[in-house]
């Protein structure tokens, strides 16, 4: 453990080692500075509505004062307003220097621990995580590389998932600040590895197939949603380096679907380069 992680990341509290300890996640290893959520990723106001209600915002006023008076206007007026200046203090204060518990996660041995503000914490065995999705995304602001958005979904039986993520710089240098999500992530990519590879080998072996979301793979072919295809008829499959799969089979048959949407890509990714006859992979 580095001495920026002893500052940034908080130890783990009493109610989170119990929490561990009844989960039997067994030694505590280190805390990593990066988001966690429960759930679906939230998503934002789409444009169309921020724009409706900005414009709402101020006819609202400008009706009030015609059909009330200018005091009625400028009443209504003070809430956006208000609302747009705080937006534009919170923007510019100097952020806190403390991480609140949905800003950091512990690693244990056995998986997973998430604090939460009401100062419980939810575990995640890795034994326990039945699926996980991968969400990488390289932004460009103006043609020019701004960072990288990082995003894992575990799921974990009939529970609601806990994504952990966050957004980094990858062609400066870390400062204590920064999220550490690159190295959370190659944690949880392993872990994934370690679970659902030796699995899917054994099931190929003895003749099954393994099925990856709406795509199953085994010693015979591949089975899309358009029909199952030898390998012999396998043309091309191929990683772009947007984060696309693409396989194409005879006949002129194309499949194609972000890696985020295939659970444990990297296992299905892994299992296709052994089983078919070309494939193509551009890194990002």
């Amino acid at each position: 453990m580095t001495t920026c992680d002893r500052v940034t990341v908080p130890p783990p509290g009493e109610e989170a080692t119990r929490a561990a300890r009844e989960a039997g996640l067994g030694m505590y290893l280190r805390g990593f500075r990066t988001h966690h959520s429960e759930g679906e990723r939230r998503r934002g106001v789409p444009p169309a509505a921020l724009l409706l209600l900005t414009v709402a915002g101020l006819w609202v006023p400008v009706l009030a004062t015609r059909l009330v008076g200018a005091w009625a206007g400028i009443a209504l007026l003070v809430l956006p307003f208000g609302l747009l200046g705080r937006q534009v203090w919170q923007y510019g204060r100097v952020p806190d220097a403390s991480l609140r518990p949905e800003e950091y996660v512990y690693l244990y041995e056995r998986g997973l621990l998430c604090p939460g503000a009401d100062g419980g914490a939810r575990a995640v065995p890795w034994a326990s995580v039945t699926s996980m999705h991968q969400d990488v995304t390289r932004t460009y602001v103006h043609g020019g590389y701004a960072g990288t958005r990082y995003a894992y979904r575990l799921s974990a039986g009939g529970r609601r998932a806990v994504s952990v993520g966050g957004f980094i710089n990858e062609e400066t240098v870390p400062k204590p600040t920064d999220s550490q999500i690159r190295e959370l992530a190659q944690i949880v990519l392993d872990e994934t590895v370690r679970r659902a590879l030796p699995t899917a080998v054994s099931t190929l072996e003895e003749g099954g197939s393994v099925a990856f979301g709406e795509v199953a793979l085994d010693g015979r072919g591949i089975r899309l949603p358009s029909g199952t295809s030898p390998w012999e008829q396998v043309r091309r499959c191929e990683l772009r380096g947007d984060g696309l799969v693409v396989v194409r089979t005879a006949g002129g048959v194309r499949w194609a679907r972000e890696s985020k949407e295939i659970p444990d890509f990297p296992v299905f990714w892994v299992l296709l380069k052994e089983l078919a006859p070309t494939v193509r992979e551009h890194r990002r």
